[in-house]
């Protein structure tokens, strides 16, 4: 089969068009036939295809992991929030140990007042004769008014009754409180000015002002310190 025969067979070009078994592509398209191999085109007036968009080029990300300043500010972060956390910690337990303190002081205080309560100001048979413990008077048991808690005068001074361990209302020693003590002394004060600094000569005035120190000394600490004080006013 010779060329011309195979145009006749498959097709005819007219007017630049091809007309033949391939016109139902759409494409006006001149075509070159070999008989031995294939038929090729050429596109001919045929829009051409956009061209496709390069690739979008997204930033290498950095390997993961952290930098030496990132870990380090991460550090000092941590640090400063254990740091903060400890010290409130410690704050709180420090105002724990001294609310715990101020309440046992108060009992212990409250303790003295509840037991001088009943007595009278001065010895119902010596009177103001004798102020202080009477003869025979050896410890607290024997106590039986108030002005012997004033203590034995020396140069002409009262310097009161201190009590450690620390005694109950009922005169009992309250076992099982190391460091802690109590204090009471009593002063004469006039009438119209209980609170007056300056007190009258034991036993000159019908009344008295007794004041309780209640005091703690810890394992640690070098010196007894005032925990709390209870004044109270009793009349003749």
């Amino acid at each position: 089969m010779d060329q011309n025969d195979y145009s006749r067979r498959k097709g005819r070009q007219v007017s630049g068009k091809y007309e033949g078994p391939y016109r139902n592509l759409g494409m006006n398209r001149r075509v070159d036939c070999d008989v031995e191999i294939m038929c090729t085109g050429t596109p001919m007036n045929h829009p051409q295809s956009p061209t496709p968009n390069p690739p979008s080029r997204r930033p290498r990300r950095r390997d993961a992991g952290f930098t030496l300043i990132e870990a380090a500010l991460t550090t000092v972060i941590v640090g400063t929030g254990v740091l903060s956390i400890v010290a409130a910690q410690q704050a709180y337990h420090q105002k724990n140990d001294w609310a715990q303190r101020t309440g046992t002081a108060m009992l212990l205080a409250n303790e003295l007042r509840e037991l001088t309560m009943p007595l009278p100001v001065f010895d119902p048979i010596t009177g103001k004769t004798f102020i202080g413990p009477e003869p025979g008077e050896a410890t607290v048991a024997d106590y039986d008014d108030l002005d012997d808690f004033a203590g034995v005068p020396m140069a002409g001074i009262y310097p009161g009754m201190t009590f450690d361990p620390p005694i109950d209302a009922l005169r009992r020693t309250i076992a099982d409180m190391p460091g802690w003590s109590q204090h009471v002394t009593v002063d004469s004060v006039l009438v119209d000015n209980i609170a007056a600094s300056f007190v009258q000569p034991l036993g000159t005035t019908p009344m008295l002002r007794l004041t309780v120190d209640v005091l703690y000394q810890g394992p640690n600490d070098p010196n007894a310190q005032v925990i709390t004080q209870l004044t109270w006013v009793v009349g003749q």
